[in-house]
């Protein structure tokens, strides 16, 4: 497959000015910003909605095809690049997802399709490096909005409530993807919900886990063994165990 004549072909799109085998065209509220890997097989696209900035994709492209092989050799569904800066953004990684996670050029091509890594700045916050198959769509599609420029970090986090008070629980036996807000309102709930408990973990694979052994006391369990906790002290530990996470406990 001539993937310079394919990409070339894009309704308006123009070579990109001192990187070569790199085009940009525009589409109604899209910008499309792409590059060709090394070895002419694969294809490295950005895909922006409203606010865009050529010089930030113009850097994503250039970062992305240094890191071409262990962006398509990786096997996995999401690949996070670190190490990414651009002067004006504070978005510190490129992440690529691979066609079975987009639909860029499904429907037009889909051999275009299946050749196609779809680029996105983002926050090493945001990334585990584990993510399956689901969840890198999920995160692609719903989680992360990709294509904006001007969104905000979405710490990775994983996990599983049940409230006996509520009766409110998460489906099925694993943690699942999930945003801060809402393990924030289920810890604030185990107060008077004795047998009620959250459990969650972050990007590094820190597992935390809260109990409510009775209507007003409330345990914390993780690596460092079992502690009685106030709500106010557990809703600061989470939240730092999410957006200031590290490796330990």
């Amino acid at each position: 497959m001539d993937l310079t004549s394919k990409v070339a072909a894009q309704p308006g799109a123009e070579p990109i000015e001192d990187l070569p085998d790199a085009w940009h065209w525009s589409r109604m509220i899209f910008n499309f910003d792409a590059i060709l890997s090394p070895d002419h097989q694969h294809l490295l696209e950005m895909r922006v909605m409203g606010r865009y900035d050529a010089s930030l994709a113009r850097t994503v492209l250039a970062f992305a095809r240094t890191h071409s092989d262990r962006i398509t050799q990786s096997g996995k569904p999401l690949i996070v690049l670190d190490g990414f800066t651009c002067p004006g953004w504070k978005f510190d990684t490129v992440a690529a997802v691979a066609p079975s996670v987009h639909d860029n050029h499904a429907q037009d091509d889909a051999d275009l399709h299946q050749a196609t890594w779809t680029l996105f700045p983002g926050y090493g916050c945001e990334f585990s490096g584990t993510e399956t198959q689901d969840e890198a769509v999920h995160m692609f599609s719903r989680a992360l909005q990709p294509t904006k420029l001007d969104r905000e970090p979405s710490p990775f986090l994983r996990m599983r409530y049940d409230n006996t008070r509520t009766r409110s629980h998460s489906i099925g036996p694993d943690r699942g993807l999930a945003p801060l807000s809402v393990l924030l309102h289920e810890l604030s709930l185990l107060n008077n919900a004795p047998g009620s408990w959250v459990e969650w973990e972050n990007r590094h694979g820190d597992i935390h886990k809260a109990t409510a052994e009775t209507p007003t006391t409330l345990t914390l369990h993780n690596t460092t063994g079992e502690h009685p906790i106030t709500t106010k002290d557990l809703l600061t530990l989470a939240e730092d165990s999410i957006v200031r996470a590290d490796h330990s406990s």
